[in-house]
């Protein structure tokens, strides 16, 4: 079942202590959010866009300190984490497992990790934060495992041990976990073989004429998955509340949902010549996640737009940027606060671009949300295009 929404994160290590929806996503938020500390990295997420002299987003920072995370210097090199899960499991006199066991046996003791969280966020040092990571692989719920996973992959000496949560991860379910483990697996080990099994088979398109205007474009991951496609529950929501002008025809554009630059930059090829081949013109697009990144490359290769509405788009510049010579009408960003999968994706949060309009719901971490009718519907986000 998916999460509920969160409106709200709970502070620090008191969520370690509690169980219920919003506990797992911050708990899940805290783990990511380490991991981007020790990597050097969070500071680039807590800056504008504008590049690495920027002034500080204080927007950002205020989400920063409401999960209550402790300042960490940069960690570097991976340390010995058999001999640390040792250290860690004979301090709470739990039992040993053997290397040659492949499936973590999970601690139902929650009281461990309320307390190695606790320990962390009093002593906020690299040391308690790997401990924090470690002692999470073996959590009983999936989100928290796949996220301390992701956290860990640049320390851990045990790097296949953490593929194989990863890999476990991306048969989930529920699609945060799924999408979380596939994108930290595609950091961890890019050609790993689940991935191209994720991307799905190729789908053909025709090329017709069409008086349509507005078109849905997916993210990574999400070649098949029915939201954006004619009678998904997306789709049928923008074409009968929003824009009764969607694209709905069986030969509508779609990507590999590739996760690397390349599948990117060969999505918006295909997408300038979908719109040259449909004979569109000023097309208007709603992308989902990496789809925005692939609408930037595709203005950089003189594709002409009209409106461009971001949906919870990972924030890559200078590498993604809009050319905004091509783009007749507007950019709205729309996204939720500290969303997990850009968390994971190492992406910032926020656009400081000229000319893209940030809208932020007062929703946490749920990457999905922005292609959720009820969303849509509760937080009146057509008033926002």
């Amino acid at each position: 079942m998916p999460y509920e929404p969160v409106n709200t994160p709970i502070p620090g290590p008191s969520s370690f202590s509690q169980s219920g929806d919003a506990a797992t996503l911050t708990q899940a938020a805290v783990l990511l959010a380490t991991g981007a500390q020790l990597r050097g990295d969070s500071r680039r997420l807590r800056l504008t866009s504008a590049g690495p002299d920027a002034a500080r987003d204080p927007a950002l920072d205020e989400e920063f300190k409401l999960l209550g995370l402790p300042e960490l210097a940069e960690s570097t090199g991976r340390i010995n984490s058999a001999y640390n899960r040792q250290l860690l499991l004979s301090r709470y006199k739990l039992p040993m497992q053997s290397d040659a066991i492949l499936t973590e046996t999970p601690i139902r003791d929650q009281s461990v990790f309320a307390d190695v969280a606790q320990r962390h966020f009093a002593e906020g040092s690299s040391k308690s934060a790997l401990d924090l990571m470690e002692i999470c692989l073996r959590h009983p719920n999936e989100l928290i495992r796949v996220s301390a996973a992701a956290a860990y992959s640049e320390h851990s000496s045990e790097l296949d041990r953490l593929i194989r949560i990863l890999v476990a991860g991306t048969r989930s379910t529920e699609d945060l976990v799924r999408s979380i483990s596939a994108t930290a697996l595609a950091l961890a080990s890019p050609d790993h073989a689940r991935l191209r099994e994720m991307q799905g088979p190729a789908l053909q398109f025709g090329a017709a004429s069409a008086s349509d205007t507005t078109m849905l474009v997916h993210g990574t991951w999400a070649q098949n998955s029915p939201w954006w496609q004619p009678g998904g529950d997306f789709h049928t929501y923008i074409l009968q509340s929003v824009r009764p002008d969607l694209y709905s025809q069986a030969d509508r554009f779609a990507w590999s949902g590739g996760y690397s630059d390349a599948a990117r930059a060969l999505a918006a090829t295909d997408l300038v010549a979908w719109v040259q081949n449909h004979h569109e013109q000023g097309l208007d697009l709603i992308t989902h996640s990496h789809g925005g990144n692939v609408a930037f490359l595709a203005t950089q290769n003189g594709l002409d737009l009209g409106e461009l509405i971001l949906l919870s788009c990972p924030v890559h510049v200078p590498k993604y940027q809009p050319d905004m010579t091509h783009i007749n009408k507007k950019v709205v960003s729309i996204r939720v606060h500290l969303d997990l999968v850009i968390l994971a994706d190492r992406g910032g949060q926020r656009f400081n671009f000229p000319g893209i309009a940030e809208n932020v719901l007062p929703i946490w971490f749920d990457h999905f949300a922005t292609h959720n009718p009820d969303v849509w519907k509760k937080y009146n986000v057509p008033a926002m295009i």
